[in-house]
C-alpha cells in the first residue's frame, strides 16, 4: 500500500525512518485493526515525520511522550495541540520550539489534507521536500527559523489556498511563484534569498 502511493520510499537501510515507523506500526495494536487505507497511510506519514525529525532524542520531553500512542493519531499530543484533525483526517500539525532536528521527509506529502504546517523555530535542516506540492489544502504554513536550504520547490505553485507563509531565517533560495500572491496575504522570507513579488521581511516589502 505504502509503495504503491509513494512508490520512492523505500524500506532497505533498516535503521531509516521509513523502516522505523513501519516497524513501529506492525507492533502496535492500535494499527494493526485499521482496514482504511488513508488512515494506515496517514498514520504512517507522521510515523515518518517522527522518526525523521528525531523524535526519540531530540523532541521536547512532553511532545516525545505524546506520539506514537496506540490509539488514534487525532489524539496524539492533544493536550500540546501538536495535532488538529476534522474527523479522523489530520488537518493541522503544531511543534513550535518543540526539538525537532534533521530533515522533512518525502512522506509528509501523503498528509494531503494538511492546512496548517506550523513547525518554525526548530533545528530543521536540509531541502524541502517537493512532495509539499501536494498540499492542496494549505493554508498556513510556517517553517522558519530552521535551517533549512536548497531550493525552493517549484511544486510549492500548487498550494492555491495558501494565506501566510514564513520562510525567514533560513538558508533557503529560488522564487515564489508570482500565482501565490493571489490567495497570499502573509508572505515573509529573507530578502535577497527568496525572490518573491508580494512578500516581507517582517517589516519592508521586498524590492
Amino acid at each position: 500500500l505504502i509503495q504503491e502511493t509513494m512508490p520512492s520510499t523505500t524500506f532497505e537501510d533498516s535503521d531509516s525512518a521509513q523502516s522505523r515507523a513501519l516497524d513501529w506500526m506492525l507492533g502496535d495494536a492500535y494499527t494493526l485493526t485499521l482496514a482504511d487505507n488513508d488512515r494506515i497511510l496517514q498514520r504512517f506519514a507522521l510515523a515518518v515525520f517522527y522518526f525523521s525529525t528525531n523524535g526519540p532524542t531530540s523532541w521536547l520531553f512532553e511532545n516525545r511522550i505524546a506520539w506514537l500512542l496506540p490509539s488514534t493519531e487525532c489524539e496524539w499530543g492533544s493536550e500540546l495541540h501538536n495535532v488538529g484533525c476534522n474527523g479522523d483526517v489530520v488537518t493541522a500539525i503544531y511543534l513550535v520550539d518543540a526539538g525537532l532536528e534533521k530533515n522533512l521527509p518525502k512522506e509528509i506529502g501523503l498528509l494531503s489534507s494538511l492546512e496548517y504546517l506550523q513547525i518554525f523555530s526548530n533545528d530543521l535542516e536540509g531541502a524541502l521536500p517537493s512532495e509539499i506540492g501536494l498540499f492542496h489544502d494549505m493554508v498556513w504554513m510556517e517553517l522558519g527559523h530552521n535551517d533549512l536550504s536548497g531550493m525552493v520547490p517549484a511544486e510549492i505553485v500548487n498550494l492555491s489556498n495558501l494565506f501566510t507563509l514564513d520562510l525567514t531565517d533560513t538558508n533557503l533560495s529560488g522564487s515564489i511563484p508570482s500565482e501565490l500572491c493571489v490567495p497570499l496575504q502573509n508572505a515573509f522570507i529573507d530578502c535577497g534569498e527568496i525572490e518573491c513579488d508580494c512578500c516581507t521581511d517582517y517589516v519592508d516589502p521586498c524590492e
